[in-house]
C-alpha cells in the first residue's frame, strides 16, 4: 500500500471521503496505487479549463445571492449602526491572504463540508418564506463557509476560522434586536451621564431618557443610544486580539472590551454636551459640536482599545504573518506532502471541475425555491376594504388621514392600509393608523419609524385593553414620546388569524405558523397615538375609548376567513354584505 492509500485510509474511512479523493483528485486508483496518467492530465489542462469551474460556481452564487447582496449593502450604507460592513469584507479578505500559504500546505477537500452548504443555503429560502430578513444574509456567511470546508477540508478551515468568523460582523442587526438592545442603552448613558452631572456639581435630573439642566431638556435620543459605536468597536477589539501578540486570557480581555468602552465614550460624550450647553447654551451643545463629538468618541474609544492593549503588555503588528494554527505538527509534516490533496513535491493540486458540480447544482436548487416563495407571496389574496370602517362614531368624528409617502409604500408594500384621525366630542384628537398585509416585510415594529421622525422614546411599557363586548382584552405596547415640547403617547399590537399579540416576534411566529398549516396568512398592524399635554393616562383613555367604539366594525374587517377570491358570506344579524377587493380579477 502506498503512503497516499494509507494516509487516506487512516484519516478517513467514510466513503465520501475516499470517493472525493479519488473522483475529485485523481489520486487513487481503488487498488490504492497512484494514478499517474490521470495525475499527468490533470497538470496539463490548461488555465481556462482550470478556472472553468469555480468561475462557473462564482458566478452562478452571485446571481442567486444578488438581491441579499444588494440589499446588505444598502443597509450599510442607510443605517449608521451597519455603516462598519463595508471594510468587514476587505479585512476579511487581506486576513485570509495572509494565511494562503498555510491553505496551500492544508488544504484537502472534505465531503461533509457539502452538509454545511446545504444547510446555509436552505436558509434562504426559509428566510423569504418566513419573511426573516437577516436569514438570507446569514445564509450567504453559512454557506460560504460550507464551501470553504467542502474543497479545503477542516484543516486549512482552521487556519481561516478567524477570517471567516470575521464576516459575520458584515450582517445586519435585525430591527427586533436593534430595538430590544438599543433603549437600555439610552436609559443607560442618560442615568449614568446624570450621576457623573451631578457628581460634578450641577444641578440635573432625569426622567427617562430626558436629562434635565438649568431650565433645558436634553433627550437622549437612539441616535445618541452608542449603538453604532459599540457594534463597530466590538469588531475592531476582535480584530485587535486576533492580531496581538501576548498570552491568550489578555487578548481574550481586549476583545470585550469594546462594547464598554463605547458605553463609557457615549456617557462621555453626553456630559460633554451638557457641559457646553451650561457655558455656551443649548444651541452651540445641537450645532457642529453635537455631530463632531460622535467622531470625537469613537476615536477616544479607539485609542482606549489601543492603550488597554499596551497596558496588557500586547504587541500589535498589522503586517506580521500569522502563526501556523493548522495540524502540521500533529503530523509531523506538513498533509499536503503525502495526504490526498497534494502532490509529491508538497504542492497542493488543483480540483477537478466535476467537484464543483455538486455546489453549483445546490445553488441553483436554492434560487429556484428562493423564486417558488417569492411567488406564494405573489399570489392572489383577499384585502378588506378599510374604507368600510365608519368615520362617524358614538362621540367621536373622523377625517381621513391622507395617503403614505411614496418612500413609505416602497418600503412597506401593504395589500391594505388606513390613516384617519377621530376627534372626540369634547375636542380631543386620537390618530389611527392600520397596515394589512400578507407579506411580513409589510410589519416592523413602530419605534423604528418613530425614531426617524425624530420622536425620542421615554417610556416602554404594555397596557391591558378593554375592547368592550365581544373585543375582549388586548394586551397592547404602551410608548410615551416626545419631540421637542411635545409628547404623545402611542399604543399598538400585532393581529394575525387567530391571535393578537404585542410582541413582534410572537407576531412573526404566528405568521410562520398559519402559513405552514395552510391558515390565512394575512397579519395586521394596529396603532393609535394621542397627544399626552395633560397627562399619559389620559391620552390612553382616550384612545381606550375609541377602540372600543370602533372594534367591532374594525374586527368584521379585518377577519378574512374565505379562500383567496371569495367574498365571505355575512354573518348573523348581519345587516350588509361585506365586500372584498381581490388582488387579481376572478
Amino acid at each position: 500500500m502506498t503512503d497516499e492509500a494509507g494516509v487516506a485510509k487512516g484519516l478517513g474511512r467514510v466513503w465520501p471521503v475516499s470517493c472525493i479523493q479519488s473522483r475529485v483528485l485523481g489520486m487513487t486508483d481503488k487498488t490504492g496505487s497512484t494514478t499517474t496518467e490521470r495525475g499527468m492530465g490533470l497538470r496539463r489542462q490548461s488555465n481556462a479549463g482550470a478556472a472553468a469551474g469555480p468561475i462557473a460556481l462564482a458566478g452562478v452564487f452571485l446571481v442567486v445571492y444578488a438581491p441579499v447582496i444588494a440589499g446588505m449593502v444598502g443597509t450599510w450604507w442607510r443605517v449608521d449602526n451597519a455603516s462598519h460592513g463595508f471594510a468587514i469584507p476587505l479585512i476579511a479578505g487581506y486576513l485570509a491572504w495572509l494565511r494562503r500559504a498555510e491553505v496551500r500546505t492544508l488544504a484537502r477537500p472534505w465531503a461533509w463540508g457539502l452538509a454545511i452548504v446545504t444547510a446555509g443555503l436552505l436558509l434562504y429560502p426559509m428566510g423569504v418564506f418566513a419573511g426573516v430578513g437577516f436569514l438570507p444574509e446569514l445564509s450567504l456567511v453559512v454557506s460560504l463557509g460550507g464551501l470553504m470546508l467542502y474543497f479545503w477540508g477542516p484543516n486549512a478551515s482552521r487556519a481561516l476560522a478567524f477570517p471567516y468568523a470575521f464576516l459575520f460582523f458584515m450582517v445586519p442587526w435585525p430591527d427586533t434586536l436593534v430595538e430590544f438592545v438599543s433603549f437600555p442603552m439610552q436609559l443607560f448613558s442618560a442615568k449614568f451621564a446624570t450621576m457623573a452631572a451631578g457628581l460634578a456639581g450641577a444641578d440635573v435630573t432625569r426622567d427617562g431618557v430626558d436629562i434635565h439642566m438649568a431650565g433645558q431638556t436634553f433627550s437622549v435620543g437612539a441616535p445618541c443610544s452608542g449603538m453604532k459605536y459599540a457594534v463597530a468597536l466590538t469588531s475592531l477589539a476582535a480584530l485587535i486580539a486576533y492580531r496581538a501578540e501576548g498570552p491568550i486570557w489578555k487578548r481574550r480581555a481586549v476583545a470585550v472590551a469594546g462594547p464598554p468602552l463605547a458605553l463609557m465614550g457615549n456617557v462621555g460624550r453626553i456630559l460633554c454636551v451638557l457641559a457646553i450647553a451650561a457655558i455656551a447654551g443649548p444651541e452651540a451643545a445641537a450645532g457642529f459640536f453635537h455631530g463632531f463629538s460622535g467622531v470625537l468618541v469613537f476615536l477616544i474609544a479607539v485609542s482606549g482599545l489601543l492603550i488597554l492593549s499596551w497596558a496588557l503588555g500586547l504587541r500589535l503588528d498589522p503586517w506580521r504573518e500569522p502563526a501556523a494554527v493548522g495540524r502540521q505538527a500533529l503530523v509531523g509534516r506538513p498533509l499536503g506532502s503525502s495526504g490526498a490533496g497534494a502532490g509529491s513535491d508538497g504542492r497542493w493540486r488543483a480540483i477537478r471541475g466535476s467537484a464543483y458540480l455538486p455546489p453549483m447544482f445546490l445553488v441553483l436548487l436554492a434560487g429556484g425555491l428562493v423564486l417558488t416563495c417569492r411567488d406564494l407571496e405573489s399570489s392572489p389574496m383577499l384585502t378588506p376594504n378599510l374604507s368600510q370602517v365608519p368615520l362617524v362614531l358614538q362621540g367621536w368624528q373622523g377625517t381621513e388621514g391622507g395617503t403614505l409617502d411614496g418612500d413609505s409604500l416602497e418600503m412597506l408594500d401593504p395589500d391594505a392600509y388606513l390613516l384617519r384621525e377621530y376627534t372626540r366630542s369634547d375636542g380631543y384628537p386620537v390618530d389611527l393608523s392600520i397596515l394589512f398585509g400578507y407579506r411580513t416585510s409589510t410589519f416592523h415594529s413602530p419605534g423604528f419609524c418613530l425614531l426617524g421622525g425624530g420622536w425620542n422614546i421615554i417610556r416602554k411599557s404594555r397596557r391591558s385593553l378593554d375592547l368592550g363586548d365581544g373585543g375582549g382584552e388586548v394586551l397592547a405596547n404602551e410608548l410615551l414620546l416626545q419631540r421637542g415640547r411635545e409628547q404623545r403617547t402611542v399604543l399598538y399590537w400585532y393581529m394575525s388569524h387567530g391571535a393578537t399579540t404585542p410582541s413582534f416576534m410572537q407576531f412573526r411566529y404566528h405568521l410562520l405558523r398559519n402559513r405552514v398549516l395552510q391558515r390565512p396568512t394575512w397579519g395586521a398592524l394596529i396603532r393609535v397615538s394621542a397627544p399626552a399635554a395633560g397627562s399619559q393616562e389620559d391620552a390612553a383613555q382616550a384612545s381606550e375609548d375609541l377602540l372600543q367604539k370602533i372594534h367591532p366594525d374594525l374586527r368584521e374587517e379585518l377577519e378574512i376567513e374565505a379562500q383567496p377570491g371569495w367574498h365571505r358570506a355575512p354573518a348573523k344579524n348581519e345587516s350588509r354584505r361585506l365586500e372584498w377587493r381581490p388582488s387579481l380579477p376572478p
